[in-house]
């Protein structure tokens, strides 16, 4: 189901809004909770009166909440993405992905990313 074209309009012509969107659709598959860790809540701030819409206005909170919603396209259920990005691997320094979406670099993330495309296409 997609947008309605008003909505995609005012999505297209606001990239906070589209954000906002992208937020909606990440928390409904990560939940609140998980999420507001992954977006690096409480790191550089009081976690009191943190929150993820607010949280946008830093770019590094964007580029965590894209790199989020990449790891959650390439698994197939919501479920399965949450799991891997709890478990700690290996190619990783034995950190969990979603520490390393946290508080890594770019290249971390890549690395991330390059490891959760690999790891989904495994058969489960």
């Amino acid at each position: 189901m997609g947008a309605s074209p008003a909505v995609a309009d005012a999505v297209a012509d606001d990239p906070a809004l589209d954000d906002l969107a992208l937020l909606d659709t990440a928390e409904q598959v990560w939940g609140p909770d998980l999420l507001a860790y992954l977006l690096g809540a409480g790191l550089d701030a009081p976690l009191a009166g943190w929150s993820a819409e607010a949280a946008l206005a830093d770019p590094a909170a964007r580029t965590r909440l894209h790199c989020v919603l990449e790891v959650q396209r390439l698994f197939d259920l919501g479920s399965v993405a949450r799991a891997w990005a709890r478990d700690l691997h290996p190619a990783l320094g034995f950190r969990s992905p979603a520490s390393v979406i946290r508080t890594g670099d770019e290249h971390e993330r890549r690395t991330v990313l390059e490891l959760a495309e690999r790891d989904s296409l495994k058969p489960r």
